[in-house]
């Protein structure tokens, strides 16, 4: 292992994982590009060189690509990656308070953080923690996003009815297109668009990016979306580094887990962790006002999914996430396919990888705090008739490139049109979010699961993995009642006592 490193910093392979990174960066902080595009991206490019230094290139544009989302969230409060939504939250209150500089510095120091994190989880326990996602069957996946759906409640922001419409809205649209099952339609009305569903990473660009261009153009007559300011105090303090461990191992642990279980990923995972530390916080209120805690919560947690995703991929073949499946499509290339032997097959190249999220995250936080925190906030920084167009642009190819359709940028296009509207009447648009992404993964699930009970629930009740993640959940919904409950009781005793 530590042979392996030394070799991975003393030959090209670093040149070529430093340019990775910064293709991620840059791919991550334009809006509606993603790591999942710069991966494939440098895919045809790697096939000449080593298997070594293909595969640190590929991860440093998954790291790079990851990391980089947080920029445009805090700079324009439209997140580069669909895992940095929920940087938007504080990131860009903070920005438009004139703390740019902090909250960008916030977010590289827990992007770093939680990619550590993440490696140290993937060197010491990758094959065993790839055996405990194997005992998760169909009923265990529906307990888990059932605990997921439970952050709805308190990222409904101040009005929860209007949260659960919201939430409502994203389930209905899961009923959209092919049976995952059957294959027979449902819900298309006969338009060809919607025989495919509403793919999520299209809708999270519509939503949060294309959206807020709509917004932005309203005000078109202000020059800047943030006002002019000096990037300064970027790097956090003593105080704010000590005050944060717990949401970062909070956040670490809980995007590792989240990056583990297949086909869900950071882009949940900032939702999750984000809600968690809210719940965890001693002034809730303050979330969604420029609480930094937010941004790391947001950022530790969606970059620890990137060790948690390349476990079952390591250890077992199974891609934890989009850029793990087109990050194995690279190895294959190479002739080493990923499966329960890679590991005794090929130990030099296993070491690549998990070295390979190391020295990553290391060039990742001295190219953003050198270089990226300078730059990127200053090309975003143009004026609205000039970034706005600009932005719309890439956010329409970045959707085009994921699949090559025309019909996933309509759907981009509505879907902003649906946030805006949402903005317009003041409806939250993350639960909508969080049950568009998971939606149709439970639904599959629970019929997959129904399937093999022969129609009985009981297993959710039974199975241990699905019991924990059902007390979860009714520990999830009660506690935060029986808290305001409590609060209402002390200001009314102390009201009642000023009398």
């Amino acid at each position: 292992m530590i042979d392996n490193l030394f070799q991975l910093l003393t030959s090209s392979s670093i040149l070529w994982m430093v340019a990775g990174v910064a293709l991620g960066l840059v791919f991550g902080a334009v809006p509606g590009l993603s790591a999942t595009l710069a991966v494939v991206l440098l895919i045809p490019f790697t096939y000449n060189l080593s298997a070594d230094a293909g595969i640190a290139t590929l991860i440093g544009a998954y790291v790079g690509g990851i990391s980089g989302g947080l920029v445009s969230a805090i700079m324009i409060n439209m997140p580069g990656t669909p895992s940095s939504v929920a940087t938007t939250f504080d990131g860009f209150p903070m920005a438009q308070q004139g703390k740019a500089g902090k909250a960008l510095g916030v977010g590289i120091i827990s992007s770093f953080i939680g990619t550590v994190m993440s490696w140290i989880v993937l060197v010491l326990f990758a094959p065993a923690l790839s055996k405990v996602a194997l005992q998760f069957g169909p009923f265990e996946m529906v307990g888990a996003i059932l605990f997921g759906f439970t952050a709805v409640v308190t990222l409904s922001g101040s009005s929860l009815h209007k949260g659960l419409v919201s939430a409502l809205l994203g389930l209905s649209l899961c009923l959209i297109g092919n049976d995952s099952l059957s294959g027979a339609l449902r819900s298309t009305f006969g338009v060809t668009i919607l025989m495919g569903g509403i793919p999520y990473l299209p809708a999270l660009i519509g939503m949060f990016v294309i959206a807020e261009i709509f917004n932005q153009f309203e005000t078109i007559h202000e020059k800047y979306i943030v006002p002019k300011q000096k990037i300064t105090e970027v790097y956090m303090t003593r105080k704010e580094l000590k005050e944060s461990v717990p949401n970062f191992l909070r956040s670490s642990l809980i995007g590792i887990f989240i990056g583990i279980l297949p086909g869900i990923g950071g882009t949940f995972a900032n939702f999750v962790t984000y809600d968690q530390a809210k719940r965890a916080s001693k002034n809730p209120e303050s979330f969604g006002k420029g609480n930094y805690q937010g941004i790391v919560a947001s950022e530790t947690g969606n970059n620890a999914t990137i060790g948690g995703a390349l476990i079952p991929m390591v250890a077992m073949g199974i891609p934890g996430d989009m850029v793990t499946a087109a990050l194995m499509g690279g190895l294959m290339l190479k002739g080493a396919a990923p499966g329960p032997l890679f590991m005794r097959e090929f130990p030099a190249l296993s070491n690549t990888i998990f070295n390979s999220v190391l020295v990553a995250s290391f060039v990742m936080l001295i190219l953003m705090l050198l270089v990226g925190v300078r730059v990127f906030p200053t090309v975003l920084r143009l004026p609205k008739h000039v970034l706005l167009p600009a932005v719309l642009v890439m956010a329409l190819a970045g959707i085009y490139n994921i699949n090559y359709s025309i019909s996933e940028m309509i759907v981009g296009l509505v879907m902003g049109l649906l946030g805006y509207a949402l903005d317009k009447f003041k409806y939250p648009k993350t639960p909508l979010v969080i049950t568009l992404i998971l939606g149709r993964t439970m639904e599959l699930n629970l019929r997959r699961g129904l399937m093999l009970s022969q129609g009985s629930l009981a297993p959710l009740f039974t199975r241990p993995f699905s019991i924990m993640f059902l007390v979860f959940t009714a520990l999830a919904l009660t506690i935060p009642f029986i808290q305001k409950k409590r609060q209402a009781k002390k200001a009314q005793l102390s009201q009642t006592n000023k009398q």
